[in-house]
């Protein structure tokens, strides 16, 4: 599973967590099905967040053929299939959860991270406009933020970068936007700004080593050499990976061969 839906999969189920409600203790009684079904559901959504897939599918898909109209139980099966790389099925289920009640806005959410995975970026768009054109929608900011991911793979870069500051825009302290953010500000030649960018992704990845690195190298262009030194021996006390080792000898051999 990529990037984009990890991501997606995790806010989605901090929403479905919230959003059904139990049903009413005469529903139950008039029909134990819905009863079972509810208990099936909630098993499956406790597994998903475990990410166990494929027994979240089944007590999901149990719980369907109890109550075979929720739209809740199809938009969770949808997220767990997505979640297995099934996602030709998922699409299916989420579809039938979107047919069910069209005012599940998110499910067009996770319909767009799909459709980016499979490189359908107009597919995608168009099912990030729907969630946009929701007015009442309460993240929108998280929308901005998967055009801006979904930008970066069609490496149209300026795209990106304006989907992304519109995140930010609506919400601040919106922090794991920064880190791609940065990347890119730093691919553009704005150096200062990626720099700004970094110290406020790292409040939610505090030493991670990329993005020490991208800060070590943004001060490298700036010509603040001590700066950029200092990072790296901050950088090299957390055992960082081979790659950025390697990233950090090429970086020391030109702030050296700057102050010779």
């Amino acid at each position: 599973m990529k990037k984009l839906l990890i991501l997606f999969l995790g806010i989605m189920l901090i929403m479905i967590s919230c959003a059904q409600k139990k049903p009413e203790a005469a529903s139950f009684q008039n029909n134990p099905d819905f009863r079972d079904a509810y208990v099936d559901y909630q098993k499956g959504v406790l597994l998903l967040k475990k990410k166990e897939y494929s027994m979240a599918v089944n007590f999901l898909q149990s719980a369907i053929q109890k109550e075979p109209n929720n739209a809740q139980y199809w938009n969770a099966l949808g997220l767990a299939l997505s979640a297995m790389g099934e996602y030709e099925d998922a699409i299916d289920a989420l579809n039938k959860a979107l047919k069910l009640n069209p005012q599940l806005t998110d499910i067009h959410n996770t319909l767009g991270a799909i459709y980016t995975e499979l490189g359908k970026y107009d597919m995608a768009l168009k099912e990030y406009r729907e969630v946009l054109n929701d007015k009442t929608y309460p993240t929108p900011h998280f929308v901005y933020f998967n055009i801006g991911l979904l930008k970066e793979k069609q490496k149209k870069y300026d795209e990106a970068i304006a989907a992304f500051e519109q995140a930010v825009s609506l919400k601040d302290d919106f922090y794991r936007v920064y880190a791609p953010l940065a990347q890119l500000y730093y691919k553009k030649g704005r150096y200062a700004d990626c720099l700004n960018a970094v110290k406020k992704a790292e409040k939610q990845f505090p030493n991670n080593e990329a993005l020490l690195l991208l800060e070590a190298k943004a001060n490298y262009m700036l010509n603040n050499f001590d700066e950029a030194k200092r990072i790296l021996a901050k950088l090299s006390l957390l055992y960082p990976s081979e790659e950025i080792r390697s990233e950090m000898e090429k970086l020391k051999k030109l702030i050296q061969a700057e102050e010779d």
